[in-house]
């Protein structure tokens, strides 16, 4: 049994895909035993303005501050973001780090090139010419966020596995992108940025959500030590889903502990 339970990722109503309201997350997140929650609702930098995302992470905020003093003493709150960025809107990003004292930043690439969401993608249409370039643009797309550096946390490595998994037709998977997850992980090191493991696939929900053993395993063997763990939440049933089998599956591949952040800066706990 786990007692440093701590989930870095999950979204409350203020998020567009998101069921409950942050007090109601909070309350479960209590009940579930948790000892700390960050909140990391969806801002996007494609169509940030049409999508009103500036109104919702200052909902967010409010939200935080509310449920922080409802909760002081009880559990520990960070007040995050899930920072979607996109090519060529790296201004857009740096205005949204500027809005708010954040304590914690993903850092997601949620987007193809051509604007539509990897969770939108029919794989079963394109070829696999098609699926390899996608694959391909998605990670120089996520070296270019990484060399960027303004987030904490580098969220789903593997998006667009996730959501092909969720649907009919060919499946995609990292084994044969070793180099390019290499590449990315030295770099993530070489700018102390964390690595999120996706603890709902560990919670029996979304198998196909976690990072397959052999890149945490490498991102270890290369010096990385900063590890955040995060359900992916969007309702009060799913937060802290996995966290603990998380952490027995780091303690398995030699981690002894992961992180959250306050501040923007990286608190670590005891895989205990």
């Amino acid at each position: 049994m786990y007692h440093n339970l701590f989930d870095s990722h999950m979204h409350s109503n203020n998020s567009q895909n998101g069921e409950h309201s942050l007090m109601y997350l909070a309350q479960h997140a209590e009940e579930v035993g948790l000892m700390g929650m960050a909140v990391t609702d969806h801002v996007e930098c494609l169509g940030f303005a049409e999508a009103g995302y500036k109104t919702r992470v200052y909902q967010s905020a409010v939200d935080t501050a509310k449920v922080s003093a409802a909760f002081r003493y009880r559990m520990t709150l960070s007040f995050g973001i899930e920072l979607g960025v996109f090519p060529g809107a790296y201004d857009v990003a740096d205005q949204v780090l500027k809005l708010y004292p954040y304590d914690f930043v993903l850092g997601a690439c949620h987007y193809t090139r051509q604007g539509e969401n990897f969770a939108e993608v029919d794989y079963a249409k394109l070829t696999e010419d098609e699926r390899q370039t996608l694959m391909r643009e998605y990670f120089e797309d996520q070296l270019e966020l990484v060399k960027w550096g303004g987030f904490d946390s580098l969220a789903h490595m593997n998006y667009p596995v996730r959501h092909a998994a969720l649907k009919e037709g060919p499946r995609l998977s990292l084994d044969p992108y070793r180099e390019q997850v290499d590449a990315l992980l030295r770099l993530l090191i070489e700018k102390s940025k964390a690595l999120e493991v996706g603890a709902c696939g560990l919670g029996g929900l979304l198998e196909h959500a976690l990072l397959p053993a052999w890149v945490l395993s490498r991102y270890r063997e290369l010096g990385g030590e900063l590890i955040t763990i995060g359900s992916g939440a969007h309702q009060a049933e799913s937060v802290g889903v996995g966290i603990a089998q998380a952490m027995e599956l780091l303690a398995g591949l030699g981690y002894e502990n992961f992180t959250f952040y306050r501040g923007r800066k990286p608190t670590t706990l005891k895989i205990v």
